[in-house]
């Protein structure tokens, strides 16, 4: 059986846990412009703009940048 990511959490887990849909997050991170700034600079924005736990930020912005084929490791 493969290994599930992040990519594979359920949107009613990320709502329980965040407030948000992921769709909704998807948004953010557009209007941050997400794919300029980084994976770091996303998460600290989600963090302190939204008050969410780190490891969730995390979560989203690495499902994002999976959703849009980017890579935000900076």
């Amino acid at each position: 059986m493969p290994k599930k990511g992040y990519k594979d959490i359920k949107e009613e887990v990320i709502i329980k846990r965040t407030k948000r849909s992921f769709t909704d997050w998807r948004k953010i991170l557009d209007k941050f412009n997400a794919q300029k700034n980084g994976r770091k600079a996303a998460v600290a924005f989600l963090v302190e703009a939204y008050k969410i736990n780190s490891w969730w930020a995390q979560v989203i912005a690495i499902r994002y940048e999976y959703e849009k084929k980017l890579n935000l490791k900076k």
